[in-house]
């Protein structure tokens, strides 16, 4: 305790004759309730002020910004007292603690000639009353003039700190407390026992101990104050008191000192991890309450009865720091992935129990693979699934990380087949573009699955039940009260940057899903800061990475360190492969299909064409073709070019986010641009590329951006620009323009997005990009708007591939086509409104 003493006013001569009044019995002349109340102000340091007179003393009390003060006088060999404040209890228990102040007083100036002359010297002095000595004799007390109880101390150490006993010995031997155990206050049977206590609260008081009445005495709590009283001042008390040490006190002696700590790891009966700290080559324990209070310390040292004063070594902090983070229980803590928490530290002292090495390496090798899962899966995809199964089978949760277009979403459906049992459930959380393209790889790929998305209430009335549920983002969040009741077998997020910021409530919702095996998707893990991985990793296996402050705060003071550390926590869990990295297992292209959600506007506008095509063509489509060719291939284009964009229409006036394809695409690109990629952008629509290069500008103002249409001039410049620039650029082109004669191989990913009704002409536009020259794999992402005829023809393009692919040169059998697939305009009003 860090003690201010009062401000003190006095002359020697208004003291000593203070002192003779003070007799052992004092308090008594105080209520109890006051007595007790004044040594609490006494205590905190709260009597600011005390000014001796030699018939009066005046005592100032400060509580917050408010002075009182109270007057005791001496009259008729008597103490009155009186007060500024109407609270006749407080202004008396002031009182009391401006007389304990000089009491203290009394004992320092006793003090200063005590050092001087140590009583075991044999120079005799005359006895003053309360040991205070007159000007003219200042040696100490003679021999024959002792108490006859002695004043023992009993210097002991606890967990909190240094204690200091006092007891009376009588003659006899026996041992009475010499302070009350309540508030400290004096134990006497005489006035020179008073005396001699407080001369000991005094020196206490100036050595920052504190009254407890936990230990009936006196707690030294700052460590390097223990250490420095212990080396330099209780030598000095040894020479005024009888004094005791206790066994630990020895270990005090030999200052601050660094400890090393190792942890032994085993299971409880539980089956959860136990982890024991260790330090002395591990052969004593400690116990994990003092080892936090030790992390929790910083620098600062503790007193460790056993030990004495110590304080962590960097290496163990680092060690301990890992496993506890900041100190929250639960969460993960007990699982057997937290060991990575403990192993990130390359230098950590770690002994792992046996069965704890072999989960580990088990889980860290690639053991034999007696799975078939699926038999269209790719080399690498088959890898992934193998490593995602390990994972999951050792009570782990991963997060597949490849590049876009390697078949994320494939090898999940491949995992979720293999080990598939009736009655279990699995939960798939994605963008909104994102959820019919999960329901159709399921379809293509394991159409045995009862795959559908998330309705809420509905789906309690459906008599159906889903192995397979996909939400939205935007749904989840708006519906996780529901969800956080129900527990899934597996559950899986896809596009997980979404959840990055971990204040969203995208992100906090995502966490609070309750699966037994947990699979987060993304192409990219981390896209601006190494705090974007947290969320994801929280979601999967929660205190892995510690709590969000300890790991803002780590990478805030060790930026490097911490990201090395980072890596090797986070490797046996997350795996990422680029297009690079397994180019010799992939076809020359990718073909990707991404469905794009219509939004209100567009569905309406939608909506509003058929029913005016009906009313005008019938509804008997192929009749329309037939008879009014031109009339239904405007309906057609029409209703194209609201699938693209409501603004592309002549009588709307659109924003950006009227379209659900330009949003979609944006999200595309932020993640491709955002890894360094040039992109191939082609629409058939020349309006819709102006639009797309108002968006680009917009989300990237930095970007190059490059052009052809029908109305260019000279094609050679900003296609000759755009394969020199060494930076991440795009290039629009118009699907007509692009059908010969241009070489675009710096690019890599290509995006279509209206398809057309000859696929030999997208394959045309693709070949541009994926030529003789081209390093890289081409991934080419068609954009189709989910519900409206862009399915259809998409639908008939695949039915239908080699028909398609002999029209190379004419428009109109691709229409027929359409038309003996939709018999009716009502078909292709029915699909929007199924969306």
């Amino acid at each position: 305790m860090h003690w201010k003493g009062a401000n003190r006013l006095y002359s020697r001569q208004s003291l000593q004759r203070w002192g003779f009044r003070l007799d052992a019995m004092w308090e008594n002349g105080f209520a109890p309730e006051v007595v007790k109340a004044g040594r609490k102000l006494y205590r905190k340091g709260l009597i600011r002020e005390i000014s001796l007179n030699e018939d009066d003393v005046i005592m100032t009390c400060r509580i917050g910004k408010q002075d009182s003060y109270s007057v005791v006088e001496w009259e008729s060999e008597r103490m009155t007292v009186r007060s500024s404040t109407e609270d006749s209890e407080f202004g008396h228990a002031i009182a009391v603690a401006g007389l304990l102040e000089i009491e203290e007083l009394l004992a320092d100036e006793s003090i200063s000639l005590i050092d001087e002359n140590p009583l075991i010297e044999d120079e005799a002095v005359p006895k003053e009353e309360l040991a205070i000595a007159s000007e003219e004799d200042s040696g100490p007390a003679s021999p024959e003039d002792i108490p006859t109880r002695m004043l023992h101390l009993v210097l002991d150490t606890h967990v909190k700190g240094l204690i200091c006993e006092a007891f009376w010995i009588d003659e006899d031997g026996s041992r009475v407390s010499a302070l009350s155990h309540e508030d400290g206050s004096p134990r006497a049977n005489t006035t020179d026992e008073r005396g001699r206590l407080i001369v000991l609260a005094a020196r206490a008081r100036k050595s920052h101990f504190d009254f407890s009445p936990e230990f009936g005495g006196y707690l030294l709590e700052n460590a390097r104050e223990i250490v420095f009283f212990i080396q330099n001042v209780w030598p000095s008390w040894k020479r005024w008191f009888s004094t005791q040490e206790r066994e630990n006190i020895q270990h005090i002696k030999q200052g601050i000192t660094e400890i090393h700590l190792g942890a032994k790891v085993g299971t409880d009966r539980k089956g959860k991890l136990d982890v024991r700290w260790v330090f002395d080559s591990g052969r004593k324990a400690l116990e994990l309450d003092v080892a936090r209070d030790l992390l929790r310390r910083d620098n600062d040292p503790a007193l460790v009865p056993e030990l004495g004063i110590v304080k962590l070594a960097e290496e163990s902090k680092r060690l301990l720091h890992s496993w506890e983070g900041d100190g929250q229980e639960g969460d993960g803590r007990g699982e057997f992935y937290n060991l990575f928490s403990l192993f990130a530290e390359e230098d950590a002292d770690v002994e792992l129990s046996e069965e704890l090495h072999q989960w580990r390496d088990r889980l860290l090798s690639d053991g034999p693979d007696e799975k078939r899962y699926l038999d269209c899966l790719r080399h690498y995809q088959k890898e992934g699934v193998v490593w995602m199964d390990r994972l999951l089978s050792h009570g782990c949760h991963c997060l597949l990380a490849d590049e876009m277009g390697l078949g994320k979403t494939l090898q999940v459906i491949a995992l979720l087949n293999e080990n598939w049992n009736k009655g279990q459930r699995a939960l798939v959380v994605c963008p909104a573009s994102v959820v019919p393209v999960w329901i159709s790889e399921f379809a293509k790929f394991a159409p045995h699955f009862e795959v559908g998305r998330y309705e809420g209430r509905k789906a309690s009335r459906d008599k159906r039940v889903l192995d397979v549920v996909v939400i939205s983002y935007a749904l989840l969040r708006s519906r996780i009260e529901i969800l956080s009741k129900d527990s899934f077998d597996y559950a899986v997020i896809d596009e997980a940057q979404f959840i990055k910021n971990p204040d969203s409530k995208v992100s906090l919702s995502c966490r609070r899903i309750k699966a037994d095996r947990r699979i987060a998707l993304t192409g990219t893990p981390i896209e601006n800061k190494p705090l974007d991985i947290w969320p994801a990793f929280q979601f999967l296996m929660p205190g892995l990475l510690g709590s969000r402050s300890s790991f803002e705060r780590r990478l805030s003071d060790n930026p490097g360190a911490f990201k090395a550390r980072l890596r090797l926590q986070t490797r046996p869990f997350m795996l990422r492969r680029t297009k690079s990295d397994v180019a010799k297992e992939l076809p020359d292209k990718v073909l990707i299909t991404q469905a794009c959600p219509i939004t209100p506007l567009q569905a309406q506008e939608y909506s509003r064409i058929c029913e005016e095509g009906l009313a005008r063509l019938g509804d008997d489509f192929g009749a329309a073709i037939r008879s009014n060719r031109f009339a239904a291939l405007a309906l057609l284009t029409r209703l194209r070019q609201v699938s693209c964009d409501p603004h592309l229409l002549p009588w709307l006036d659109a924003e950006l986010e009227d379209s659900g394809k330009l949003m979609v695409l944006l999200e595309k690109l932020i993640e491709v641009l955002g890894t360094g990629h040039k992109v191939v952008i082609f629409s058939q629509f020349t309006r819709f590329l102006k639009r797309i290069r108002t968006m680009i500008e917009t989300s990237f103002p930095d970007l190059p951006i490059f052009e052809i249409t029908g109305s260019t001039q000279n094609r050679e410049a900003p296609v000759s620009d755009f394969q020199k620039t060494d930076q991440t650029a795009a290039m629009l082109v118009s699907l007509r323009a692009a059908s010969v004669g241009i070489t675009l191989h710096s690019a890599d990913y290509v995006f279509l997005l209206d398809p057309w009704w000859n696929p030999a002409v997208e394959n045309q536009a693709i070949d541009r990009v994926h030529r003789i020259g081209q390093l890289n794999t081409v991934f080419v992402y068609k954009m189709v708007a989910s519900g409206t005829i862009e399915d259809k023809i998409q639908e008939l393009q695949n039915e239908k591939r080699e028909l398609f692919d002999s029209l190379i040169s004419h428009e109109t059998p691709g229409v027929d086509l359409l038309a003996r697939g939709v018999k009716s305009l009502q078909a292709l009003l029915a699909l929007a409104q199924g969306f």
